[in-house]
């Protein structure tokens, strides 16, 4: 054998022989955009998919640097958590890498 096929034989034979690729994820970052009374909202939370499920909402404004007020919040929080837990649908075209 030729001294190069011995070094490309000795090259493949320390090479790795992937057999399979697997991706764990454990959970999204959901966001949404979204009108309340004439003012445009975002919100985004995780959702932990043999976890905790939709967990660490936050709610703001897109119109404003400043955060919305607690009443406001509150009210929109129930109405918010509902839409992720049951209207929110993760498709290919929503998941950006």
């Amino acid at each position: 054998m030729e001294k190069h096929d011995y070094e490309l034989k000795q090259r493949e034979d320390q090479m790795i022989n992937v057999k399979s690729e697997l991706a764990l994820v454990q959970s999204f970052e959901l966001e949404m955009h979204f009108d309340y009374k004439g003012e445009k909202f975002g919100a985004y939370c995780t959702y932990e998919i043999e976890g905790r499920g939709i967990c660490n909402i936050g709610i703001y404004s897109l119109d404003s640097a400043r955060g919305i007020e607690q009443p406001l919040y509150d009210i929109l929080y129930d109405q918010v958590e509902k839409y992720f837990k049951e209207d929110f649908h993760i498709d290919e075209s929503k998941v950006q890498w």
